[in-house]
């Protein structure tokens, strides 16, 4: 009951954070900056103990920051609420996908794969990829186990870990340019950008990052594969009706086009705007699809829950928010920027590979990408390098990106391990030669797009 009430209160935390965007008020910011503080206490005591170390450890720096340059109290509590936007991605965005399973959508998706190989030559693991990049956009993490299950339940015969290694760099199509993730949303924040000035440049990386991902897929291999196959019996009964995946095209393109023309018509960022069409696109579409009732009883339940899922997550973005707070108001960034300049000598491939592997290197060691690209963005400026904010912006999404593909402590990783039943270790390894070729590929075209951009 106790995980019920935090979880509701987190929503509430957030309701209250989009309405104080709209109408600035310092005491809805008090609101929910203490809400959120209190769920900070809360998800300490669940979580494990590197996190929580990890967490307490970034407090207490905080905390000393916030005294030496003597901070105000109200200004240090206002700190706790500084990611609530991001909280509020993890905590709605799954709506999107309640509203697609309560109308039907991911059983039309799954009858027609069913059909499709009746007919054609079954591709699974490119038909994994491409879910994943398409249904990742919407519903970040929770793809990976729900295309799994569609395909696992589909495909007459595939190999499971080969397939769950597909499914993990699939999910980091997604990671490069889709607004509904979390690492494009704080980038968005952390320069001031508009989705419109590195989403362009982010998909294209995704495009290269696809055809990485297809030179690489011969040479995916395990010692200890395991086969899976379906009888053609349990294969054969599945729902006939095709409506409901026109239904879902029409879903996509209309939740796309108002969250580029939202963000372009009202002075808000992408996360406000696509926090405000998870709380109100997908009850609309139920209304006017005739499933309302169910939706709202998914939807309670989904919101109910949530603290008990995302319990590590809240921890995390809140303690991120304080951290980064705190570390803007020190003189850490200059002297970071320094150093970095100094190594690099201002060369702008090693500035890139610097920062990414610097990156990669804390994920790896199981800090979170959060913190890590909290504290940067916080301390270097883009004009402390010479470079535009929407390189910053773009070469940080391609650090966190690669930093969940070789992190054996990442959401993504940790996920995948679990489909392919494989440690995580061993996924680290075998995605290792696959992460750092992107890495040199991302770095030859983050050093054109700032060439482009510099121009």
């Amino acid at each position: 009951m106790k995980q019920t009430y935090l979880g509701i209160t987190s929503f509430l935390a957030v309701v209250i954070y989009l309405v104080s965007v709209f109408f600035p008020s310092q005491i809805l910011t008090s609101i929910y900056s203490s809400i959120a503080f209190l769920l900070l206490l809360s998800a300490l005591k669940k979580m494990n103990g590197a996190n929580r170390f990890v967490v307490l450890l970034l407090l207490i720096s905080g905390s000393i920051l916030f005294l030496f340059y003597n901070v105000s109290f109200l200004e240090a509590l206002f700190s706790f609420g500084e990611n609530l936007n991001l909280l509020g991605l993890f905590l709605l965005i799954p709506l999107f996908g309640v509203l697609m399973s309560e109308a039907g959508y991911l059983q039309a998706l799954q009858t027609a794969l069913r059909k499709r190989e009746k007919s054609r030559q079954a591709h699974p693991y490119r038909l994994g990829y491409i879910l994943t990049a398409f249904m990742g956009s919407l519903l970040n993490l929770g793809s990976m186990p729900l295309v799994y299950k569609i395909g696992s339940e589909s495909f007459s015969s595939f190999e499971n870990k080969k397939f769950g290694l597909t499914l993990l760099r699939g999910f980091g199509f997604c990671m490069l340019w889709s607004p509904y993730f979390v690492n494009v949303g704080l980038v968005l924040i952390l320069y001031e950008l508009t989705w419109q000035e590195v989403g362009g440049y982010g998909f294209l990386i995704a495009v290269v990052y696809t055809i990485l991902v297809a030179v690489f897929y011969p040479f995916i291999t395990f010692s200890k594969e395991e086969y899976i196959q379906n009888d053609s019996k349990s294969r054969n009964n599945f729902y006939h009706g095709t409506s409901p995946l026109k239904g879902l095209s029409f879903y996509i393109i209309i939740l796309l086009f108002l969250s580029i023309a939202i963000e372009i018509v009202l002075p808000v960022n992408m996360l406000t705007v696509v926090s405000i069409l998870a709380l109100g696109y997908p009850l609309v579409w139920s209304v006017s699809i005739g499933t309302a009732q169910g939706y709202l009883q998914a939807a309670f339940h989904h919101i109910s829950h949530s603290f008990e899922r995302l319990n590590n997550e809240i921890g995390i973005f809140i303690t991120a928010g304080f951290f980064g707070e705190a570390l803007a108001r020190s003189n850490a960034g200059n002297l970071l920027a320094d150093a970095i300049l100094w190594i690099s000598k201002g060369i702008i491939p090693l500035l890139i590979l610097i920062l990414i592997v610097s990156v990669m290197f804390l994920a790896f060691i199981g800090v979170h990408p959060v913190i890590i690209v909290s504290g940067l963005g916080s301390s270097l400026t883009p004009e402390q390098f010479g470079v535009p904010p929407a390189f910053m912006g773009i070469l940080l999404l391609c650090a966190w990106t690669l930093s969940t593909q070789i992190s054996p402590f990442s959401g993504s990783i940790l996920m995948g391990a679990h489909l392919m039943k494989e440690r995580p270790w061993n996924i680290v390894k075998k995605n290792a030669g696959f992460a750092f070729t992107a890495l040199i590929v991302f770095t030859l075209l983050l050093t054109v797009f700032e060439w482009i951009q510099a121009r």
